[in-house]
């Protein structure tokens, strides 16, 4: 791939929500504001695919919406070879649909029950003037058969075909004004796993026939893995990883990344690799957490600059700091405050409460707990916290990471680039991933 092959680019795109509790809140615009798309930049090369992978309520299917004008962006920009989608309206908007176009999660909730699938996929032939009246009933049956169907099931309602099938009348109807690109809105996530293969197949057989390009959201990396030339990872709004499909699997990793890898089921029962389970739920992008916003769970945060941690450690005292913010006094604590407990006791408790290693491994560091851990001893949890903040705020909380190149790509589709602290400016981690044993591809 060159720049001139350059598709799609996405700049400094966000789109906010505001959420509100009722009648009289929608009245007075009153509510509160929630970012779900803050500041993303994509590019999308001809005849690619680009998976975009994250959990649940990360941002992935505003971003796609967004970018389509499905739904208004609040700020950035979409351009689509050289036109930017943000700034058309009425009449251009509606002509350049033909050259973009949506296949949505749900077949069943995005196809018109009251319409057979010769009007749903006709519909947009129509609308787009694609071709003439006299010629539209041939051209559905074309369709179909294209995506695997009969003809004769143009006549046919919805209800009337399996998920899978219904899956294909979508993707025909998003065929119907011959588009150059395509977003996959986890097209399989609700198909068993047999009809996702077929799915995934037909899909790629699509790609190749006519030339397409891709944006496959998906929350499976075992899928996304299969079928995307490149993968961005998406974590409370951001990207946080962005690179070949190859480097985000065998190379060097933003630690989200390398948590959702580790979740891949493995097919060999005697595989021996290292499951990252991610403590905690992921923050409300109401209030989404300072710094890396991925810190909260993070299980490889750095140490502060003043003393040399471990990251379990550093993990490890951050758990012990919000417990104490988040106690009402020395008997909200999981400590035994009967009969009187002794306040070496207590320490200790605590230490094995939040899984606080009995020595830090750095005196200077452990001089600064022992009298914390003596401060709330004594009943002083709020002091106790600040005294804790004071010395172990790791740059992860407060310093917010860039999307930075990570190998010595020029830019391009081929540039790995990371949002993470974890990489110097040679592009190289810090600390050693975990093994991941080979997966077998099961879809194909």
């Amino acid at each position: 791939m060159s720049d001139d092959e350059l598709l799609l680019r996405v700049e400094g795109l966000e789109k906010e929500y505001t959420t509100t509790e009722g009648v009289l809140d929608r009245l007075l615009g009153n509510g509160t504001r929630v970012t779900a798309v803050d500041g993303v930049d994509l590019e999308i090369y001809e005849g690619e695919t680009l998976g975009l992978v994250g959990e649940s309520g990360c941002g992935k299917t505003s971003l796609a919406r967004s970018i389509l004008r499905l739904t208004e962006p609040t700020a950035g920009s979409a351009v689509y070879r050289d036109t930017d989608l943000t700034t058309l309206e009425g009449s251009a908007l509606r002509e350049l649909r033909a050259d973009v176009q949506y296949v949505f999660q749900n077949p069943f909730e995005s196809l018109n029950p009251r319409l057979t699938v010769g009007d749903i996929v006709g519909e947009a032939l129509s609308v787009h003037d694609v071709v003439p009246p006299d010629e539209r009933d041939r051209r559905v049956g074309e369709l179909l058969e294209t995506v695997g169907l009969r003809a004769s099931h143009a006549t046919r309602y919805p209800h009337e075909f399996s998920g899978g099938q219904r899956q294909r009348i979508g993707i025909a109807r998003a065929l119907a004004v011959e588009p150059e690109f395509v977003v996959l809105d986890e097209p399989v996530s609700a198909l068993d796993v047999s009809v996702q293969a077929g799915i995934l197949n037909l899909l790629e057989e699509l790609q190749t026939e006519f030339g397409l390009s891709y944006l496959f959201i998906g929350h499976d990396l075992s899928v996304v893995e299969h079928v995307a030339d490149r993968i961005a990872v998406m974590y409370l709004g951001e990207i946080v990883d962005r690179g070949p499909t190859e480097e985000l699997f065998d190379g060097d990793a933003h630690p989200y990344t390398e948590a959702l890898l580790s979740a891949i089921p493995e097919p060999d029962p005697l595989w021996e690799g290292d499951r990252i389970v991610l403590e905690g739920s992921v923050p409300s992008p109401a209030d989404p957490p300072s710094g890396c916003r991925f810190h909260t769970r993070c299980p490889k945060l750095l140490s502060p600059a003043e003393y040399d941690l471990e990251p379990t450690t550093v993990r490890a005292l951050l758990e012990l700091r919000t417990g104490l913010a988040e106690a009402d006094g020395l008997e909200s604590l999981p400590v035994d405050p009967d009969p009187d407990p002794e306040a070496d006791d207590v320490q200790a408790a605590l230490r094995d409460a939040f899984d606080v290693p009995a020595d830090l491994g750095d005196d200077a560091a452990e001089a600064v707990l022992e009298t914390a851990l003596e401060t709330a001893a004594a009943g002083d949890v709020e002091t106790a916290r600040a005294r804790l903040e004071s010395a172990f705020t790791t740059p992860c909380e407060t310093d917010r990471p860039r999307l930075e190149p990570v190998d010595s790509g020029a830019g391009g589709p081929d540039t790995h680039a990371v949002a993470c602290h974890r990489f110097d400016d040679a592009g190289t981690e810090t600390d050693e991933r975990p093994d991941r044993a080979e997966t077998t591809p099961t879809q194909q």
